[in-house]
């Protein structure tokens, strides 16, 4: 894979213009095709200046990329974190996702700390010298929305803020103009308020956002209003923060809105309290001193472009190419800029802006380093769930989607196989799989999943004495359906062959359900690949977790021309299911071997 690279300036000189014509487009085929160093989790590198030296102009721009590689390589190595107390002197500096420069840049907005380090300008694309604090923090929400994570970024980056208490700054920047565009950029509309349902059907709703999002929830839907955009956003986002791929569920807006009818319900009634009182940090003043970078200071802007489209209901097309626009603060959102940020239980924040995480921090990110795994070859098999129609499968099952059904199914793969939980790369697929599964958890799959594995007609249907119907292919080997106990089957499952039970099968729904996804994938991995899974699942690498990616990094001996020609290692990218990009990366170690 080649790393997106940017370059902002460059400087040449020459006797003559032809000269520097030349070295101009040497030096772009060279930054082109240069390899530069491609480290996995999307690790962010920003080089303060890269000196190459003398460009020949009868050189050829693949021995001037050979230069670019060793320069960069060397800086590489020298180059210290962004929150390092050195990084503003520092010929190189790193974050360590695509992420992490704008949950920084938003948590020093929000305290107050000035941001006139030379790669700020670098790392934050759009922010200038006199940019005030609702500017920045609007910029680094949207900086956030433009990650290949798209809105799972932006949930990570509220979370986050919510854990370092500066939450409340970002969401008093924001305009009521944002509240639509951010919801059409997120569905492509804005939706409607359902229907009115049963209170039954509304129970439990608020117990779905998780502390300590509930409580900044309620009391910025009791500023905003229930029916206010950015309310709507926000409880999408609060929705999102305990189970991140949650983000494409098709009925993401309805649950929003059902969480705030239950808040303007009980609009007086706390959701939650919090479990410890919160410690103050010293208040910091709002407007520090001016420095030669970027000053932080509320002010107020032109008035909002975003505001004419959400008169018009039209969606900008460039929304999410550029920040979003400021606003003068009204006087609740000045009081909530101006509150003193508590501090968590979760972290501390020191004078220089660095991160202190404790061991109860929310695990945003496992590591940064590269863990040994025995299962590197467990996502391989992404590709191999997408072909069964697993999207379209936790679209029409959004109860099973929000019990973590993926993540389970490649861990009940991993300890069959003799995976120890231990292995780092079980503990990133932790994600909703906290509490079991319920007995009754019926399901249908679709019909490309039926294709793959070659099920048809006649179809076999066995009743048990209970009511519950499962449907089985012709040989009574995969189950393709189950029903709850009295529910009907759709078609074509209704008209086929019905077998009566004098007792109940030995296996729940759950079980049945993992019994036809493995044999599925067995079948799909043999076809496919032709090889079994413990050939294909069972391969040593080293796996880097972090907020938004999961990388497998194999040794270069570890090609396997079976898994080429299936294209099993073709990086997936953003994967909705997972929340996360998946990559794939073969090097060589220092040795070469």
């Amino acid at each position: 894979m080649t790393s997106e690279r940017r370059v902002r300036s460059v400087k040449l000189a020459a006797p003559s213009r032809a000269l520097v014509q030349r070295g101009a487009v040497l030096l772009e085929d060279a930054l082109r095709t240069a390899s530069l160093p491609d480290a996995p989790g999307g690790r962010v590198l920003i080089i303060r200046q890269l000196a190459l030296g003398t460009i020949h102009a009868d050189r050829s721009p693949a021995a001037l990329s050979l230069v670019v590689e060793e320069r960069v390589r060397e800086l590489s190595l020298l180059a210290v974190h962004a929150t390092s107390p050195s990084a503003t002197t520092a010929p190189a500096v790193y974050f360590r996702d695509e992420l992490e420069p704008f949950v920084v840049l938003a948590t020093r907005l929000a305290r107050g700390l000035p941001l006139d380090a030379w790669f700020w300008r670098l790392a934050v694309p759009g922010l200038q010298p006199g940019t005030s604090r609702d500017d920045g923090l609007r910029l680094a929400l949207a900086s956030a929305l433009r990650t290949r994570t798209g809105h799972a970024a932006a949930v990570t980056l509220v979370a986050e803020l919510q854990a370092l208490g500066a939450v409340a700054p970002l969401l008093g920047a924001l305009r009521w103009q944002d509240g639509p565009a951010l919801a059409r950029a997120w569905w492509g509309h804005l939706p409607s308020r359902p229907e009115p349902r049963r209170p039954l059907d509304d129970t439990g709703s608020t117990e779905q956002v998780s502390e300590p999002l509930r409580s900044t929830l309620s009391r910025w839907v009791q500023t905003w209003g229930a029916s206010d955009a950015r309310a709507l956003w926000l409880a999408a986002v609060a929705l999102c923060a305990p189970l991140p791929s949650r983000v494409a569920a098709p009925d993401l807006p309805s649950r929003a809105w059902r969480v705030l009818g239950a808040l303007q319900a009980s609009p007086m009634a706390p959701l939650t309290s919090p479990r410890e009182p919160l410690r103050q940090l010293p208040l910091m003043p709002d407007v520090p001193s001016t420095s030669a970078g970027t000053r932080v200071a509320p002010g107020t802007a032109p008035p909002s472009p975003l505001s004419r489209e959400a008169h018009s209901g039209a969606l900008p097309a460039d929304m999410v190419m550029k920040p979003l626009e400021a606003r003068p603060a009204s006087s609740e959102d000045a009081l909530a800029a101006s509150r003193p940020l508590p501090t968590t239980r979760s972290g501390l924040m020191d004078a220089d802006g660095a991160v202190e995480t404790r061991e109860d921090t929310p695990p945003f990110h496992l590591t940064d380093e590269a863990l040994p795994t025995v299962a590197g070859g467990l996502l391989f098999l992404v590709p191999m769930l997408n072909a069964l129609g697993l999207v379209e499968f936790l679209e029409g099952h959004p109860a099973l989607a929000d019990l973590g059904i993926p993540q389970r199914f490649l861990r009940h793969v991993a300890e069959r196989l003799g995976v120890p939980s231990t292995d780092p790369l079980l503990s990133a697929l932790q994600e909703g799989t906290a509490e079991p599964l319920p007995e009754r958890s019926p399901f249908t799959f679709p019909d490309r999943f039926q294709a793959v594995v070659g099920a048809q007609a006649p179809f076999r249907l066995v009743r048990e004495p209970t009511g519950r119907c499962v449907a089985f292919d012709a040989r009574h080997r995969i189950p393709l359906a189950v029903t709850s106990h009295g529910g009907t089957l759709p078609p074509p499952f209704a008209q086929c062959l019905t077998e009566f039970l004098a007792h109940r099968l030995p296996w729940d729904d759950a079980t049945l359900m993992v019994r036809a996804a493995l044999l599925a994938v067995g079948r799909l991995t043999r076809r496919r690949a032709h090889m079994g899974l413990r050939a294909l699942v069972l391969r040593p690498g080293r796996l880097v977790a972090t907020r938004t990616h999961l990388d497998i990094v194999f040794a270069a001996s570890q090609v396997d021309l079976r898994i080429r020609r299936a294209g099993l290692d073709i990086n997936p990218g953003w994967v909705p299911w997972l929340a996360r990009v998946i990559q794939y990366h073969y090097q060589y170690d220092e040795t070469g071997a």
